[in-house]
């Protein structure tokens, strides 16, 4: 019963990434709604689910995409890595906490894939940084800010 909550989550959050979340983009800086999805995945059940989340909805973006087949996946899993690390810790999960572990994680999955996405492209990494990761990262957080918020339970409620 699990899975198919889960199934039904990413499939509700990839129709919102693909309609919704164009409309809110600013500039070519978006949200990651399907991150957010790892993110809950990986605290409320560890590391291995939210990698395994992360490289199956990975894979998903990416195949929307022509270049660079696997990034997403890539950078994902090593995101659900993160998050999953957190819910192994015991530590006590407050809004500040969850904020902390959103920003890791998304900051995690955009340095990856930003810096291996731009490599070739001659812009220096400190450009990458101030113009791709740190907006997609905060633009990341201030969603899943939201979504806590408004979540009853936040992102660490029991399923």
């Amino acid at each position: 019963m699990r899975i198919v909550k889960y199934l039904l989550m990413f499939g509700f959050l990839l129709l919102l990434q693909t309609t919704l979340i164009p409309l809110l983009s600013i500039k070519d800086v978006y949200p990651d709604l399907l991150l957010i999805g790892v993110i809950i995945t990986g605290i409320r059940h560890g590391a291995t689910p939210a990698i395994l989340a992360g490289c199956l909805t990975g894979f998903v973006q990416d195949a929307a995409v022509t270049q660079l087949y696997g990034l997403s996946a890539l950078a994902k899993s090593a995101a659900g890595f993160v998050a999953g690390y957190f819910s192994r810790e015991k530590v006590k999960y407050n809004f500040q906490v969850t904020v902390g572990v959103v920003a890791a994680t998304a900051l995690a999955n955009s340095v990856i894939y930003q810096s291996i996405y731009y490599f070739d492209s001659g812009a220096g990494m400190g450009w990458v940084i101030l113009r791709y990761v740190l907006p997609h990262c905060l633009y990341t957080v201030a969603v899943g800010t939201i979504v806590h918020a408004a979540w009853p339970g936040g992102l660490w409620g029991k399923t």
